[in-house]
């Protein structure tokens, strides 16, 4: 920016002042949340890691974040403690808390605009269904404030990349 001097110009008086833009940094900016837009990839990675903290969780808080869990029936909680003394709810052999804990291999998948995250364990289905001779105990949920978290996260990739620290964002230079 340049202050021109006054002059006078018939009977006002101008005072201006000249700005140019050099549009390069911001369209580079616009540019990179272009590309980012078309592959969430490191986004879904950390919802992968979100879901791998709450839904094991579940199966220790004994199904509180949906509500809690039925407890086992008189007759088959005799049976689980007999043959797997001490085992939590939901848990014989451990498979389907692993599976949900780390959620790898299928059906687990990221791409660049859409991740799927579950197990592919046979008997989660009866738990999260329930069946006919037991109560629904759900397993697969979506996290309180996920949406808002995880679209918060997309929103802030795309706006500024994987960088978590927000005082390195980028800013128009003066």
């Amino acid at each position: 920016m340049a202050l021109r001097k006054a002059y006078r110009r018939g009977r006002r008086t101008e005072i201006t002042i000249d700005t140019e833009f050099d549009p390069s940094p911001l369209t580079d900016h616009i540019d990179n949340m272009q590309r980012r837009s078309r592959d969430v990839r490191p986004i879904f990675q950390r919802i992968r890691d979100d879901l791998r903290k709450h839904w094991p969780e579940n199966f220790t808080a004994n199904g509180l974040p949906v509500g809690g869990w039925a407890p086992l029936d008189a007759e088959y909680g005799a049976w689980k403690a007999a043959h797997y003394p001490g085992a939590p709810p939901l848990v014989q052999n451990g498979q389907l808390f692993k599976s949900l804990s780390e959620l790898r291999g299928s059906p687990n998948d990221i791409s660049r605009l859409r991740a799927t995250f579950g197990t592919d364990v046979e008997h989660a289905k009866f738990h999260q269904m329930g069946t006919s001779k037991m109560p629904k105990r759900q397993i697969i949920y979506e996290p309180a404030e996920a949406q808002t978290r995880w679209g918060n996260w997309i929103a802030d990739y795309i706006a500024h990349g994987d960088n978590e620290d927000p005082t390195e964002r980028w800013e128009v230079e003066s």
